[in-house]
């Protein structure tokens, strides 16, 4: 089991990399995720594979799911616990309010096997409307 301060360690050392390496600040904030697209893309334009992305796809996608955590009342949960496991390749993923989870690190290894199809932050907009 996964402990559920995981994903936010994860974030932290992500952000921290990404300043290094692509000199780009994530300041954790719903904007930012329009960053993750680019700096996705510019990952898959290096000519990586997703096996060799993994690492910091994974990264990004716990930033993500962080950005949900800051902003909107959100909680990192387990797969099991909110009845996931058979649809999520991830251990860990973000309860909603009202119980509904979402998976913020597919989506980040969406934008890179699909590119502009999968928006992070349309992810984020999309997560958040009014339910009907």
């Amino acid at each position: 089991m996964v402990p559920p301060d995981t994903p936010a360690r994860i974030a932290d050392r992500t952000v921290a990399f990404v300043e290094r390496k692509f000199g780009i600040l994530l300041p954790y904030n719903p904007p930012s995720l329009i960053l993750v697209d680019a700096i996705v893309d510019k990952i898959k334009a290096t000519g990586a594979s997703e096996q060799q992305a993994a690492g910091l796809l994974t990264g990004l996608g716990c930033y993500v799911g962080e950005v949900f955590v800051r902003h909107t009342r959100s909680t990192w949960r387990s797969t099991a616990e909110m009845k996931m496991s058979k649809v999520c390749a991830f251990p860990m993923v973000v309860a909603l309010p009202g119980a509904v989870g979402c998976n913020p690190i597919a989506t980040v290894f969406a934008r890179f096997r699909t590119g502009e199809s999968a928006s992070v932050a349309a992810f984020y907009q999309a997560a958040l409307a009014p339910r009907q």
